[in-house]
C-alpha cells in the first residue's frame, strides 16, 4: 500500500493526463483502494486487483469501493485476466518491487493498454544519491524497508522489496514493449538529502562522460542510452524517495 504522499503524487499524475477524468483506469494490486476511490469520485471508470484476499483489509472508502470492481487472486507474475487494449491508464503504486521478475508484468501492462495509453507507476528509488553512497560504503542499497532475512518464511517473501527497480534494465523492458517514459514526477524529498543538489553539476559531468562510451555501438543502442541518460541524470533521480514515472504506449 503506498504511503499517503505517494498516493497523492500518483493521483496528481493521473489527473494531469489528457481527457481526465474520462478515463478507464486499472489499478494493479490496489491495496486499500484509496487511489481507486478518489479517481472514481472524480468520474473515472475504475477496476482494481488484489493478490491475496487477506493482504489488506479495506477499511476506508467502503461505500465508494462497493461500486468498483476489484478482482481477487490476480497473480501479477501471470497473464492478466483482462482483454487487449482495454484501459486508458494502468497504475502500479509501490508494487513492482514485490515481484520476482519485472519482465512478465511490463509486457502485460502494454497488452491491456489502449494505443497511446498511459502506465503510471511508483517504486522506491535505489538510484538516489543516499542509496548510491551507502552502496559504495557497504555494498548494500538504502531500502525504504528492511531487506529479506533468514527469519522470513518463503511464503512471506513477496511482502518485502525483493526486486528493487534497476532503472537501466527497466528502461529497456519498457522499450521492448513499446512503452516510453514521458515524465518523472515528484513524490517526497527529505530535507537532509536536498544538499546533494549542490553537487549536481559534478554528477552531471561524470554521467555524461560515462555515457560517451556508447558512441561505438549501434544506432538503436545509442538512442536508448541517450534517453536513459536523460532519466538517470534527472535531478529527481538523485534525491527523490520514489521513482514516479508517467509512461506512454506508442511510438517514441
Amino acid at each position: 500500500m503506498p504511503q499517503s504522499w505517494v498516493a497523492k503524487a500518483v493521483l496528481k499524475s493521473v489527473a494531469s493526463l489528457p481527457n481526465y477524468p474520462n478515463l478507464n483506469v486499472l489499478d494493479l494490486s490496489c491495496g486499500e483502494g484509496e487511489i481507486l476511490a478518489s479517481l472514481h469520485r472524480d468520474g473515472c471508470q475504475c477496476c482494481g486487483t488484489h493478490y491475496c484476499p487477506n493482504d489488506y483489509i479495506v477499511v476506508n472508502e467502503q461505500e465508494v469501493l462497493q461500486q468498483i470492481q476489484i478482482k481477487k487472486n490476480v497473480d501479477l507474475t501471470k497473464p492478466l485476466p483482462f482483454d487487449d487494449s482495454s484501459y486508458d491508464v494502468v497504475i502500479m503504486s509501490e508494487v513492482i518491487e514485490h515481484l520476482p521478475s519485472h519482465i512478465p508484468i511490463v509486457a502485460e501492462v502494454a497488452r491491456v493498454l489502449k494505443p497511446n495509453g498511459y502506465f503510471v507507476f511508483s517504486t522506491p528509488n535505489i538510484h538516489r544519491l543516499q542509496s548510491r553512497w551507502q552502496f559504495f560504503l557497504t555494498g548494500t542499497h538504502k531500502l525504504i524497508r528492511r531487506r529479506i532475512g533468514w527469519d522470513l518464511n518463503r511464503n512471506d517473501i513477496y511482502a518485502y522489496h525483493i526486486s528493487p527497480v534497476d532503472l537501466p534494465m527497466f528502461h529497456t523492458l519498457l522499450h521492448q514493449s513499446n512503452l516510453h517514459i514521458r515524465q518523472m514526477r515528484y513524490t517526497r524529498i527529505k530535507f537532509q538529502h536536498a544538499f546533494w543538489l549542490l553537487f549536481y553539476p559534478l554528477f552531471w559531468l561524470i554521467g555524461c562522460f560515462h555515457f560517451r562510451g556508447t558512441q561505438k555501438n549501434s544506432d538503436s543502442y545509442r538512442e536508448g542510452e541517450h534517453d536513459l541518460r536523460k532519466w538517470m541524470l534527472h535531478p529527481l533521480t538523485l534525491i527523490n524517495d520514489q521513482f514516479l514515472f508517467i509512461v506512454q504506449q506508442g511510438s517514441k
